[in-house]
């Protein structure tokens, strides 16, 4: 059997880190979205509980992992300033890609590695009950449609990976996020359901041991069977839309190279790959 060019460079898995989706993680409820983004400000209380608990749940995807034969583990800081977790308490056999700006969107990322986890992922914007539900903006995007098909971030960051000859082979998130996932991956898919959403701060969430420890085992599991999983690859060429908030947001975006303005809210760019729309 043909190795693939992952397996060549031995089993490295790279776990891409956002915020919203950890155990009891549920933003400022009660307080307005225009005014918190995504309800997740540095230097507060509540920011400060979210970096522990998604370290935490950070260090058990990597100990499943290396459980699993993971030879190199990469996480990338991937919330907002890409300058989140909590550095000094993470796993010391993991690699950290932080900071910004950055080259491209998981700037390290290529075939050399055998699958890519999305760790405390969330819903895309729309989503009913998706706690903290937005995609890439909670500011500014209503919505982003590819091809004619709504997408969140978990989507179209399988779709990058996917250029690249990577599977994603875990997401862990919120009910609504486990099952958006399931439905643009297939249902095989590993998922980790962090908590369920009674709306967009409320939630019925696992505690979090809980939770750290069905990632660890979820990690490990898919890890252990990545080699089943193909890259999430999408034919192009590729239109995406952008529905802003706000018409000064859709003003603003219209100055890019290449963006289309199609009414008072709505940019679209076209690209024959996904990297060109990134």
């Amino acid at each position: 059997m043909a190795r693939s060019k992952g397996a060549a460079h031995g089993k490295k898995i790279y776990i891409a880190v956002d915020f919203e989706g950890a155990a009891c993680v549920i933003g400022h409820p009660g307080k307005p979205m225009e005014t918190l983004g995504s309800g997740l400000e540095c230097n507060t209380a509540v920011f400060k509980q979210a970096q522990r608990l998604v370290t935490a749940e950070t260090n058990a995807c990597i100990r499943g992992a290396l459980a699993a034969g993971a030879t190199e583990v990469i996480v990338e800081d991937n919330h907002g300033s890409g300058h989140n977790l909590l550095y000094e308490e993470l796993h010391p056999e993991a690699k950290v890609l932080m900071g910004g700006p950055r080259p491209r969107r998981f700037c390290v990322l290529d075939d050399s590695f055998a699958g890519l986890v999305l760790l405390c992922h969330h819903a895309m914007a729309g989503r009913k009950n998706g706690i903290l539900a937005h995609s890439y903006s909670s500011v500014s995007v209503h919505r982003m449609i590819l091809n004619g098909t709504p997408v969140g971030e978990i989507a179209f960051d399988a779709a990058i990976a996917g250029e690249r000859g990577v599977p994603v082979i875990l997401v862990t998130s919120d009910e609504e996020g486990c099952a958006e996932a399931r439905e643009f991956l297939g249902k095989d898919l590993e998922t980790v359901a962090t908590k369920r959403g009674l709306g967009r701060n409320c939630a019925l969430s696992l505690a979090p041991k809980k939770a750290q420890e069905l990632t660890e085992a979820a990690a490990r599991r898919a890890v252990a069977a990545c080699a089943k999983r193909k890259p999430y690859k999408l034919k192009g060429p590729f239109t995406l839309e952008h529905v802003y908030k706000w018409e000064s947001q859709a003003d603003a975006a219209a100055k890019a190279k290449g963006a289309e303005r199609l009414d008072a809210y709505r940019i679209r760019h076209r690209g024959k790959t996904i990297s060109d729309l990134t």
